[in-house]
């Protein structure tokens, strides 16, 4: 090929690129017209900080949580780095700075993307479908994502596994975590503490979609269990530690799960 022919190759590519990225922009101004709920209003965007203080818990307890993930991380992250999709108050990401890793995330929170940026995190306000798809292709070690999937409807998360698949390498892993509808507490009504949720993820549907996008070696983690309360003097047999394993399970059972996938070298684009 002439060099003339490497260039026009290359002039393609990078308007396909483009492209791309144009259309996961279409596709937010599209749901922003239609009044989808993963979108910020103003009001709720400005109160957002407060209410994830209150329903999600305080930096610190989150901070604690998600600690249980760094061995996935120095088992997995080299060079590529860790990209976080709706990174929110930027817990995961200033862990991941201060463990030395090379990290990077995206949220739709103008707020929280102010802070982070005021913080010294690598932070960009935007969509994560079209923030992904900017990124270099099979490049990334690890892709993380957690409590935004149950903001999506199911067309926005296929895209998002797909354009996460897209940017990681081979062997790269995708990590999800979103609330456990196995938890008939968390199903029935703390779910819906959250009015931009859409609708809880059973842990089987999850791990159905993550696999239908190209991933493989999928594992499943029930995360932080509620402890069953004191007994109080007097309940005897009334007491929650008294009530059938199974029902023990179903109401202070974990309250959350993770998915992990990982990209097959067969999917390498």
């Amino acid at each position: 090929m002439t060099d003339g022919g490497s260039d026009l190759a290359a002039q393609v590519g990078d308007l396909s690129r483009r492209l791309q990225v144009l259309e996961a922009e279409l596709e937010q101004l599209q749901a922003t017209r239609t009044g989808d709920a993963t979108m910020w209003g103003p009001r709720f965007a400005e109160i957002y900080d407060e209410f994830t203080d209150r329903f999600r818990g305080s930096t610190a307890d989150v901070t604690a949580k998600l600690q249980g993930y760094l061995p996935d991380v120095r088992r997995l992250v080299h060079a590529g780095g860790v990209v976080d999709i709706g990174c929110g108050r930027g817990e995961w990401l200033t862990l991941l700075r201060d463990a030395g890793v090379r990290s990077c995330g995206v949220d739709t929170n103008p707020a929280f993307v102010t802070a982070a940026v005021k913080w010294g995190l690598a932070v960009e306000l935007g969509d994560a479908v079209g923030y992904l798809r900017a990124l270099r292709q099979d490049s990334v070690d690890m892709v993380t994502c957690f409590h935004v999937i149950e903001h999506l409807d199911t067309e926005q998360l296929l895209a998002l596994l797909e354009a996460a698949r897209g940017t990681l390498r081979p062997g790269g892993c995708l990590l999800v975590e979103t609330p456990n509808p196995q938890n008939l507490v968390m199903a029935a009504c703390d779910f819906y503490n959250d009015p931009t949720h859409r609708s809880p993820l059973p842990p089987a549907l999850t791990e159905y979609l993550v696999s239908s996008q190209g991933f493989v070696d999928i594992e499943v983690r029930a995360l932080h269990p509620k402890s069953l309360p004191a007994p109080t003097e007097g309940t005897g047999e009334d007491s929650p530690a008294q009530l059938p394993e199974l029902l023990q399970r179903l109401l202070f059972g974990p309250q959350d799960y993770a998915v992990l996938g990982y990209k097959g070298a067969e999917t390498s684009q």
